[in-house]
């Protein structure tokens, strides 16, 4: 089962409680509250069932027990929080400040990157009156308060582009097994691949999949755009815990293994090649050359084939043999004699 940490846990109880008039047995907390679902039932989840009603009673919240007559085993008790304990909604007040940047944030990540817990709360936000179709008109950044447009409105995105996303960090939320075919560099047809998912994380601007792979029975990091199946999700086989501070740990090692990995270039000055790779994280000049860093070999021959004959790549050969495939596959696909001098001699 997904790790879910006790805070996060407690919280998620705390708004199902609220979020009922007849209140919901402990079955049915088990099956809505993030950090029980996918439990196995048994002494260990009653056990946490009651340290998180307890810490909650410790801030003061109030939960009310119903329990039908004749029923001792508190199976059919249902829970709730009182109408009232925890105040009216109204007295929870946004200034204009506080609007905007919880506005910014929402338009930021959208198309599946918020939690589902994210998107239940900016719907509720939405629903207020001061968030309205975002900002109310007078506070859009580029109007003025007549409502007159002064200038164009500029957005930031955060777009998970990668089709997989959705249905992974879905997955990884509730705790699922998933399967997937993937292609790895270098192999002809996919191979199916049953993975416990442990987080998605963005590494460089590419989305990759935390988790353990169960039938080479290691963890592993799938990158996303290589899964090349719809993700079907499953209850596991077995419960799972994933480690505490996965996430953290595979991007130490994803960025202890692009410090490593480097790749020396010619590139032509003042091209769009050389106005890109410079610009690179952690690109530096050696010699006259462009070196840069990289996680992936594959990767970064398919950017560096990009660049056509603007760039020429010095060491490694591994890395220049990688290029030099790829502009041959342009050139014998469109049936011409391309020039393939931007690889490695």
């Amino acid at each position: 089962m997904a790790r879910i940490e006790a805070e996060e846990r407690q919280f998620s109880l705390l708004l199902a409680l609220v979020d009922t008039r007849t209140g919901f047995t402990k079955q049915e907390l088990f099956e809505r509250v993030a950090g029980y679902q996918g439990q196995r039932p048994g002494d260990a989840l009653e056990r946490m069932f009651e340290r998180d009603k307890d810490a909650l009673r410790e801030l003061g919240i109030v939960i009310d027990v119903t329990a039908p007559a004749g029923d001792d085993s508190n199976h059919e008790s249902r829970y709730r929080v009182l109408d009232g304990v925890l105040g009216s909604p109204a007295e929870l007040q946004f200034d204009a400040d506080e609007r905007d940047l919880l506005d910014l944030a929402l338009r930021v990540w959208h198309e599946g990157g918020l939690t589902e817990e994210s998107q239940r709360a900016a719907l509720k936000l939405r629903a207020d009156p001061e968030f309205r179709g975002g900002l109310p008109l007078e506070r859009v950044p580029g109007r003025t308060v007549d409502h007159e447009p002064t200038a164009a409105l500029v957005q930031a995105r955060q777009r998970p582009r990668e089709a997989p996303f959705a249905a992974l960090k879905r997955a990884a939320d509730r705790g699922r097994e998933v399967v997937f075919d993937y292609l790895k560099p270098g192999e002809r047809s996919p191979r199916t691949r049953t993975v416990q998912p442990w987080a998605t994380v963005l590494f460089r601007g590419r989305w990759m999949l935390v988790g353990h792979d169960v039938d080479a029975d290691d963890s592993r990091t799938f990158l996303m755009q290589r899964i090349v199946s719809p993700v079907r999700d499953r209850a596991a086989r077995t419960p799972f815990e994933v480690p505490e501070g996965a996430a953290a740990t595979a991007l130490a090692k994803l960025e202890e293994i692009w410090d490593g990995a480097t790749v020396a270039l010619r590139v032509v000055p003042g091209s769009d090649a050389d106005i890109r790779l410079r610009h690179r994280p952690g690109t530096e000049e050696r010699d006259g050359l462009v070196v840069i860093h990289h996680a992936d070999r594959h990767l970064v021959a398919d950017e560096l084939a990009g660049f056509g004959a603007d760039v020429a790549v010095v060491w490694p050969e591994e890395v220049g043999a990688l290029v030099r495939a790829r502009l041959e596959r342009i050139r014998d696909a469109h049936g011409g004699a391309a020039a393939t001098e931007g690889s490695a001699a």
